[in-house]
Formats: structure tokens, C-alpha cells, sequence
């Protein structure tokens, strides 16, 4: 038998992406939840459920995904966006002081394709 080693690629060399993150208000998720509607194209939007709620479908409506998270159905949603030619993932999460935002700014797919 034979066997044929595969290289893998030297990932230490790839650049991470940026993380940003912040806590947010109610109000303020609303002023987020209106920039994105006016200036982003919303790819995704996925929730993450507490064990005890049913998992809401795939792709929701982003106004949908942010009500089960203000009501609390929901402990996570993350929304996959373009904005200014790059890629996003906003990912949200309850928190007792207010809303937890995570947001990543991706590589773009040019510079992942040299990379």
C-alpha cells in the first residue's frame, strides 16, 4: 500500500481578520438594524436558540432574528452582509448590559485568492 502526503498550506502566514466589538443598547440595535436595511446587502441571518426553544428556520428576516433576540428566544444572531465592497459577520448576543456585538470584517475575496 501506498500512501501520498498532501502539503497543507503554512497558515501561520495568513492574515487574521479584524475583530471589532462593542455592547449596544436597544436603541442603538434598532440604529444598526436601519443602517443595515439602508446601506448593507444582508446575505444571512441565523439565530442560535437556547436548548429548551425550537431553532427558528435558516435565513430569517433580520427585523424577525433581532425581535426573538430582544425578547430573549434567542441567545445569539449572527447576520452575514456586504457593506462597502468587503464582507461582514455581525454576530449578537444577549447580555445583561445591554446587546453584545462581535463583528468581523473578512478578507476579500481578491486578497484571499493571492493568499
Amino acid at each position: 500500500m501506498t500512501s501520498s502526503h498532501t502539503s497543507l498550506p503554512d497558515v501561520t502566514s495568513l492574515p487574521l481578520p479584524e475583530m471589532r466589538q462593542a455592547v449596544l443598547s436597544h436603541d442603538e440595535m434598532r440604529a444598526l438594524l436601519a443602517d443595515l436595511q439602508a446601506h448593507a446587502t444582508v446575505w444571512n441571518t441565523q439565530c442560535k436558540t437556547k436548548p429548551s426553544h425550537p431553532t427558528p428556520p435558516h435565513d430569517l428576516p433580520l427585523e424577525h432574528a433581532v425581535e426573538l433576540l430582544f425578547a430573549g428566544n434567542v441567545q445569539a444572531i449572527q447576520i452575514r452582509y456586504q457593506f462597502d465592497q468587503s464582507e461582514w459577520t455581525d454576530t449578537l448576543f444577549n447580555n445583561p448590559l445591554g446587546i453584545r456585538l462581535v463583528r468581523i470584517q473578512h478578507l476579500s475575496r481578491e486578497n484571499r485568492s493571492s493568499v
